[in-house]
């Protein structure tokens, strides 16, 4: 990345190509599809109207009952533009297709463009498939290539997995809620800023068409730019509107996310951009939340966090104090801040109370904060959670996981700019993963010192995969390089650091710079003789070269330099300390002429003990130009000759000059030496104004921490006022609702008083009594009916399953052991006759009815059931039947014809033996014949007689009678035989009194 300061433009492309001039991207763009109630509308809508050579691949995840068999690829194949199939586990992708997830699966895609489908056997909290899992294995698999689409539905699934496409530079779509069966889904979308196009279905091919169509900035071509000046207008209005400073972050970060609201809104030129960003105050509000894209997960990269496990419990069991620091920063929606205390939760175990655990979770994204208080996450945020943290630091509530208070009360989110606002201090741990990505050198040089000085003494720093120390290796020790942990090394008195903010502010931007133009290039030829000759100069001539900050601290030596000595006791880089002191006077000397504006300063030659032997040494500076992240620096030069190197001056009187020199020599050296002795005091009383100064600066630094941490209470104390409040007004409504409810359960009690005396009325005059049988605590409960019936007294009797046996008939207990086993084991349904005694010790008939209660596993846990005294049916019957047998005997030994015929069916459901006899047809016979037929038999002028006689009995009452003569066709001998037909209503409809059926007798007479 080219200087910003000196470079007036920067390197992004803004040449615009159309699509069909590039070749065709190997890469598949993957559509992943999320619907639920009322998708099916929106998704036919949607299918309908897409390209059909848009080279995409879609894939889409309804939610839908486990046990509902799918129609989904039937009803959308048939108004589809492009192929509809099921989608299949470990198939490959293909463009312009598209998969449904089978029920009861969560559906994902891997690396390799392959679908991975899972069935999960175990309770479920959530819909499923998972949107959210879709969309976020899209995210990681496809990158820029992945789009998400929210359709129809309601909850909120999806919205976390529009969230990791972003994250990766993919694009998001919604459906407009106006044109949505059920807005829950669009608008949880919607709502978490992380939706770039909302568009009612039939119109997203359309804009998905446009998505490929758009013109594309080629990214091997960087002739033409973006001119500085625009780039750092919109990064003023966006530190305008949120006082946010994005001048250190990496700009290839800030232009994408430009690119990309260009895309959403058609833009093609920066400069049209430029003006609407002006014009629309909304759109400021969509380009920061791009620019807030944060990815984060439970546990993300589950070894570096075991890692981390290791080193914070052996940290904290060397700590002394019971109080626990750590800093989260840029912790997004929680889910790290959660992770990391969780895991302190583990290490601490039953004395985590003894501990003040204070975990502060910080970020700039104010909704990613309110978010993260809730503590609340879906099914699909868990998916990498270890099944024991899930059971055990999680509750379920409204269908989605929330953490425990225990562990949420450690966790104090606050919204902080880790670029400007002061640090947390005397921390433990400070985790910032995936955060300094996104800064550019300069920027990360400044917050590593910063954590430096944030953290205790061997203090824990916490970075991601992609993140390192990089120059400060003095500052930190790695306890752990594949999982980024590292140690604060104690340095001795810490010193706030200088942030060193003002060399780089959005304000620099505010004037154009131009162009510098480069100077004609040399030949290939010349080029290399040039690096030859500067390689041997380094080797020869600048051997002895030292590099010094502003603050006089050694930060480079080239060579093997004879004038550097160590100094006893503490370590130190400081240039006076480490200089020959011979030479400390002439380069105080030269650094204070450099500080007037001198570009070159050269020291007279000093005569200089080294190893025994006499030389002469001169010191040669010159200042370096402010580096990023560096500051200013300062190279000295180390000139050293032999004496037998140096030139001689002659002279007449040698002998004279020799003495005087002498002289001159030694009064120089006394001089010298007073000059050190005043120049140490003064050093010491420098040393001790500067420690005074560091010290009040460690104060003041100490306070403006301690204002932040008394902030971010201050906001936690609200967001809990406003829980409480929340809370009370809850509790005011649940109280009210208490109040309803015990109206409501007094009615209930005097209706369920009412209802159990109508029961007993009802049983006792029903002579009936239930019971209830729990298997499970082998009890068995009888109603007063059941002690009535049985003539027992609740008082003396205990209902049991064998006491019950006892009371049965000793031949019936058996058959009535039986029938229980076989209702236990879900083998019959029916009621059961048995004998038993009555209070009067007499035998009685009851009537045994029974529910049985199977448990998931089919083992009967309880039986509900009642009984009934039957004696007087049975006795009844007993009766009734004794009489039906008597007029069967009576019908079938009379010797008239007797028939019986229904109305209804209009068939004969009885005749006796003379009726055969008397015209040659049985029942079946006579049944066999149509209507037409059997009307046939009568004969033609008797017809309607027979009809109209018919109809009087059909009218008739119980016990009329109607008498007919009619001549009738005999079967066997064709001939008509003249009857003479009694006949009656026999049977009527308890109802409606209309008669079902009539009784017939007649004889044969003789003409």
């Amino acid at each position: 990345m080219t200087n910003p300061t000196t470079d007036p433009t920067l390197e992004v492309p803004n040449q615009i190509i159309e699509p069909n001039s590039l070749d065709k991207q190997s890469k598949l763009r993957v559509v992943g599809v999320g619907a639920s109630a009322g998708g099916l509308e929106a998704l036919q809508l949607m299918v309908a109207n897409l390209p059909m050579d848009s080279d995409m691949c879609f894939i889409v995840a309804q939610h839908l009952s486990p046990s509902y068999k799918s129609m989904m690829v039937d009803l959308l194949e048939k108004g589809a533009t492009l192929e509809v199939v099921a989608a299949k586990n470990h198939e490959p992708l293909k463009a312009n297709c598209i998969y449904i997830c089978p029920p009861n699966y969560n559906i994902e895609i891997d690396s390799a463009d392959r679908i991975i489908l899972t069935n999960f056997g175990e309770s479920r909290h959530s819909p499923r498939p998972s949107v959210d899992m879709l969309f976020e294995s899209i995210a990681i698999a496809k990158g820029e290539d992945a789009i998400g689409i929210i359709l129809s539905g309601t909850g909120s699934d999806g919205s976390r997995g529009v969230r990791a496409i972003k994250g990766e530079g993919g694009f998001a779509i919604a459906q407009s809620p106006a044109s949505a069966k059920y807005d829950g889904m669009p608008n949880s979308a919607i709502n978490s800023g992380n939706i770039d196009l909302i568009v009612a279905p039939e119109e997203i091919g359309v804009e998905l068409q446009n998505l490929i169509k758009f013109p594309k900035r080629k990214p091997s071509e960087v002739e033409s730019t973006i001119p500085r000046e625009v780039y750092n207008a919109v990064l003023r209005r966006l530190k305008r509107a949120y006082k946010v400073d994005f001048t250190l972050y990496k700009e290839t970060t800030i232009v994408r996310r430009i690119e990309r609201r260009m895309i959403v809104l058609k833009i093609t030129k920066v400069e049209d951009y430029l003006s609407y960003l002006g014009q629309n105050e909304a759109e400021i509000t969509f380009l920061f939340n791009d620019m807030l894209i944060g990815v984060t997960s439970f546990f993300r990269d589950a070894k570096a966090f075991e890692a981390l496990h290791s080193e914070l419990k052996q940290y904290l069991e060397h700590k002394d104090s019971k109080t626990v620091r750590v800093w989260v920063a840029g912790c997004s929606t929680g889910e790290e801040a959660y992770t990391i205390a969780m895991i302190i939760h583990e290490i601490l175990g039953t004395k985590v109370e003894e501990y003040k655990v204070q975990i502060f979770a910080s970020d700039i994204d104010k909704r990613a904060i309110e978010f993260a208080r809730l503590g609340r996450y879906s099914e699909s945020a868990l998916q990498d959670l270890p099944k024991t943290f899930k059971q055990k630091y999680f509750t379920i509530s409204q269908e989605q996981y929330e953490i425990i208070k225990p562990v949420k009360a450690n966790v104090i989110f606050s919204e902080h700019d880790l670029i400007s606002s002061p640090p947390f201090l005397r921390l433990d741990l400070i985790s910032c993963r995936n955060v300094m990505i996104y800064f550019n050198l300069e920027l990360q040089r400044q917050i590593l010192p910063i954590f430096h000085y944030a953290l205790n003494p061997s203090g824990l720093l916490f970075l991601g995969q992609s993140e390192s120390i990089g120059v400060f290796q003095e500052q930190f020790r790695a306890l752990s390089k594949s999982a980024k942990i590292y140690a604060a090394a104690f340095t001795g008195k810490k010193i706030p650091p200088d942030r060193n903010l003002s060399s780089r502010t959005i304000e620099d931007y505010i004037e154009v710079v131009k162009k510098i133009p480069t100077k004609p290039e040399l030949s290939k030829h010349n080029t290399r003789l040039t690096e030859l000759i500067t390689e041997r100069l380094n080797s020869i001539f600048i051997n002895n070269a030292v590099l010094v900050n502003e603050s006089a601290e050694i930060v480079f030596s080239q060579g093997i330099n004879p004038l550097l000595v160590r100094p006893e006791g503490v370590p130190t880089n400081n240039i006076f300390k480490n200089l020959h002191p011979s030479l400390s006077v002439d380069l105080r000397a030269a650094l204070h002429q450099l500080q007037n504006g001198q570009a070159l300063v050269s020291t007279s030659f000093q005569k200089v003990k080294l190893h025994n032997e006499n030389v002469w040494a001169k010191l040669i500076l010159t200042e370096i130009s402010h580096q990023a992240g560096i500051g200013k620096l300062t190279l000295i030069y180390c000139q050293v000759e032999r004496e037998l190197d140096m030139p001689l001056i002659m002279s007449d009187n040698s002998e004279v000059n020799s003495v005087l020199a002498q002289e001159q020599e030694r009064q120089l050296m006394k001089t010298k030496e007073q000059l050190q002795t005043v120049i140490e005091e003064l050093e010491t009383s420098n040393e001790e104004m500067q420690s005074m100064n560091e010290e009040l600066q460690s104060s003041n630094e100490e306070l403006q921490s301690s204002n932040e941490e008394l902030e971010t209470t201050n906001e936690e104390l609200q967001s809990t006022n406003e829980e409480l409040q929340t809370a009370y007004a809850e509790l005011r409504l649940a109280y009210e609702d208490k109040e309803a409810q015990q109206k409501e359960l007094s009615k209930l009690q005097e209706e369920l008083e009412l209802a159990n005396q109508l029961l007993e009325e009802a049983e006792q005059l029903g002579k009936t009594g239930s019971w209830r049988w729990d298997l499970k605590e082998h009890s068995l409960t009888w109603s007063q009916g059941s002690y009535r019936l049985f003539g027992v007294s609740d008082e003396r009797f205990t209902p049991s399953y064998e006491a019950f046996i006892g009371l049965v008939y000793p031949e019936d207990r058996q058959a009535l052991e039986n029938h229980l086993s076989l209702l236990l084991t879900n083998q019959t349904h029916n009621s059961f006759k048995f004998r038993a005694y009555d209070a009067n010790k007499q035998i009685m008939w009851v009537a045994l009815e029974a529910l049985v209660s199977f448990s998931h596993l089919k083992q009967a846990e309880t039986v509900i059931g009642t009984f009934k005294n039957i004696t007087q049916k049975i006795q009844t019957q007993n009766e009734l039947d004794a009489k039906t047998i008597k007029i069967e005997y009576l019908m079938q030994h009379s010797l008239n014809g007797i028939y019986i015929f229904d109305f209804n069916t209009t068939q004969n459901v009885y005749v006796n033996n003379n009726y055969t006899k008397i015209t040659g047809y049985t029942m079946e016979q006579l049944n066999n014949l149509t209507d037409e037929a059997f009307l046939a038999l009568f004969h033609p002028d008797d017809l309607d007689a027979v009809l109209e006689h018919m109809n009087q009995v059909k009218n008739g009452r119980l016990g009329e009678a109607f008498a007919l003569k009619y001549r009738f066709k005999h079967r066997l001998t064709q001939e008509y035989v003249t009857l003479y037909s009694n006949d009656t209503v026999f049977e009527t409809n308890p109802i409606t009194h209309q008669p079902n059926s009539m009784l017939g007798t007649f004889f044969e007479v003789e003409e």
